[in-house]
């Protein structure tokens, strides 16, 4: 009998049985769909900078690019928001939940909320990258 080799009671190792438990439990973890991880991999690869709060104004506007992420148009800029679930409030419009807003004037990241859902971070983008964001999400979501 090998010393080395963790035993049970009736002499088996248990090697092997740990690592067929640690297999199976990989294997139930959720994919992160493909326009999800693609904007992810966009704004990693693109080095963007996170900011944690914007100014807003009356007549800005947003549209929604994925149910976890949006682009806001600003009198500012454009600025891509990470939501911290998914929010499926920015598509359907049955039930809007108001905003909340620490400061009417300034959204900020990790507290206040568009269309009820919490903004996780928020990162500024060029007019070319905001059209790139929402072109690469429906390539990903089409499969192409």
């Amino acid at each position: 009998m090998r010393r080395n080799a963790v035993q049970t009671s009736n002499g088996r190792a248990v090697i092997p049985a740990a690592l067929l438990m640690l297999a199976a439990a990989c294997t139930g973890t959720p994919e992160v769909p493909p326009e999800i991880q693609a904007i992810r991999d966009y704004v990693s690869v693109g080095e963007l900078q996170e900011v944690d709060r914007i100014r807003t104004h009356g007549s800005d506007d947003w549209a929604p690019v994925t149910l976890y992420f949006a682009i806001y148009n600003g009198r500012d800029g454009h600025f891509l928001l990470a939501f911290t679930r998914v929010c499926r409030e920015m598509v359907d419009n049955t039930s809007i939940t108001p905003d909340r807003r620490y400061d009417y004037n300034v959204m900020r990241s990790g507290i206040d909320t568009l269309r009820g859902c919490r903004i996780d971070r928020m990162y500024p983008l060029t007019e070319g990258q905001a059209q790139e964001l929402e072109a690469l999400a429906n390539r990903a979501g089409s499969g192409t």
